[in-house]
């Protein structure tokens, strides 16, 4: 199992939640927006930035779970 998140308006206290399962369950998640963000130093999460526009962050995530 792999988490992906468009984060570009994923409210910040749902990301701490992700995060917080994601290192708990060991699980990898993927952050994707159209801007850097901060996210924990952990080998489970990372983020991907995308450039701006509709749906280019939903795009890039079924494009890499295809």
């Amino acid at each position: 199992m792999h988490i992906w998140v468009d984060a570009d308006a994923c409210p910040n206290v749902i990301k701490e939640i992700l995060f917080r399962a994601s290192t708990r369950l060991k699980l990898p998640l993927t952050l994707v927006a159209n801007q850097p963000l901060r996210v924990p130093q952990s080998a489970h999460i990372r983020s991907v930035v995308v450039p701006g526009g509709f749906d280019v962050a939903d795009n890039e995530i079924v494009r890499r779970i295809e």
